[in-house]
């Protein structure tokens, strides 16, 4: 009862935003309740329930918790009532907002409309797109352990002291000055390979496990590093992914044929911009 109450408040406040007044002559569609002159009909209690969350939806299936629905958008109802008569739907923001509303909602059917349908994705489009993505590949991560010290002839004692045998982490806890890894032996978060400076990458690549590397210098230091760890990642497998695959060529074809239709627009329909007024604070 508690989340219905939240979305009831949330429901009210969508309202006196985004709806727009439909007098009762005006409407063929089912009517489930009349407030004054308005009417609430079964799509505008469709369109509402459809607004929700699908965990909300499940909630909402039942006939009482559909009363309750259907009682609060009256509520909601008659504060837009109401405040239309006290000339709210006259003020400039609450116009602005409900013509953001309209151009989202127009934009959006109007894609799926008259530009989602034309687009298609086919079996060898997206086999091809997962055999030559450069991003669709297997992937290597490493587990590493550092020392990071600001002087080199400090580096080059850790080095000489490993040489000899002692434990990198008791040196990584006495000596690192990077206080994240320290704290932790020097103990680094699994990271992909490929995705450190180059420095850093080249002296790793030399590794076998358990292997230390030469000091390394960077701008935030000298480093030395420990691979403690490798581990490949395969490739996922392509019917894994293959509709996310579709999803992601699907969405760009669209992004594209939307571009095209929008030149096209501007050919046919009359268009003033008014840039220099975006650097005045407006009236």
């Amino acid at each position: 009862m508690e989340r219905l109450l939240k979305l009831g408040i949330s429901i009210i406040l969508l309202f006196f935003l985004t709806q727009v007044s439909w007098v009762l002559a005006q409407s063929d569609d089912e009517i489930l309740a009349k407030v004054g002159n308005e009417v609430i009909t079964r799509i505008d209690f469709e369109t509402r329930l459809k607004s929700f969350p699908y965990a909300a939806r499940e909630e909402l299936k039942g006939f009482e918790k559909k009363k309750q629905l259907l009682d609060i958008m009256i509520r909601a109802r008659l504060l837009v009532t109401e405040g239309g008569s006290k000339g709210l739907t006259e003020k400039a923001d609450i116009k602005a907002h409900l013509r953001m509303v309209r151009d989202d909602l127009i934009t959006k059917e109007y894609v799926r409309a008259y530009i989602e349908n034309k687009v298609e994705v086919s079996d060898d489009e997206a086999e091809k797109y997962y055999n030559t993505n450069p991003e669709i590949r297997d992937r290597e991560y490493l587990k590493v352990s550092q020392i990071v010290v600001e002087k080199e002839e400090e580096a080059k004692g850790i080095l000489e002291r490993l040489k000899k045998g002692e434990h990198f982490k008791k040196l990584a806890k006495e000596r690192s000055i990077d206080p994240a890894s320290k704290a932790k032996a020097g103990e680094l978060d699994w990271f992909e390979k490929g995705k450190k400076e180059k420095e850093i990458e080249d002296a790793l690549a030399k590794l076998e496990k358990e292997g230390i590397s030469d000091m390394v210098k960077t701008k935030g230091g000298y480093y030395i590093f420990k691979l403690d760890e490798r581990r490949i990642e395969p490739k996922p497998p392509y019917l894994k992914i293959k509709d996310r695959i579709v999803s992601g060529l699907k969405y760009k074809k669209i992004a594209e044929l939307v571009e095209k239709e929008i030149e096209e627009l501007k050919k046919k329909i009359n268009i003033e911009i008014f840039y220099e007024k975006l650097n005045s604070e407006g009236k």
